[in-house]
């Protein structure tokens, strides 16, 4: 017998078969997601480890907790224009504005003057009722700038009756939901 007659015959049926087309199934996904990974890219292709991911991500928890711990402001100085070109930007965040009082509107609400012509007055409605205010009196109010005032909404969260007839124009519109409110200390006395 020659070395030519020895040839071994692969059974194409059967548990090796199988075992056999698995195998090579299994080889072409690893080379064709190998290859797939290693396709041209466009731009700056530096490698990213998981530890600068997690230092990323490490650095801007410690950023928010630094803020929500300090009491970091959105915005703090004088209701003017540069209050109102960062209002939409500043919803949802905590603020100190400095103003004249514009109109009283009830013991929970009043509005305050923008300082220029071009700043319209923004409602305050107080959380606390405790501070009296009076037109023209210089205050401080600390808050969250809330997106759109809606009455039954605002009479819900507070508990209050407010008198809808007073409140008709600021549907809709941006507020302050103030939680301190410090008279001027021109005014104090």
């Amino acid at each position: 017998m020659t070395t030519r007659d020895r040839t071994r015959t692969v059974p194409t049926t059967g548990p090796r078969a199988l075992t056999r087309g698995l195998v090579a199934a299994g080889g072409a996904a690893v080379l064709a997601l190998g290859l797939g990974a290693c396709g041209d890219t466009a731009g700056d292709e530096t490698a990213t480890s998981v530890e600068d991911v997690n230092e990323a991500e490490s650095e801007v928890e410690t950023e928010t907790e630094v803020g929500a711990e300090t009491g970091e402001l959105g915005y703090e100085g004088a209701y003017d224009s540069a209050f109102v070109e960062e209002q939409e930007s500043l919803i949802g965040q905590e603020v100190t504005v400095s103003a004249a009082v514009n109109t009283v509107l009830d013991d929970s609400s009043f509005t305050i003057a923008g300082d220029g012509s071009d700043v319209e007055p923004l409602l305050v409605v107080s959380a606390t009722s405790g501070t009296t205010v009076e037109e023209d009196m210089e205050v401080d109010v600390s808050g969250t700038v809330e997106q759109a005032f809606v009455l039954t909404e605002v009479e819900e969260e507070l508990g209050l009756d407010l008198e809808d007839e007073l409140y008709t124009e600021w549907e809709g519109q941006t507020y302050i939901m103030a939680n301190a409110i410090d008279v001027g200390a021109e005014d104090e006395g």
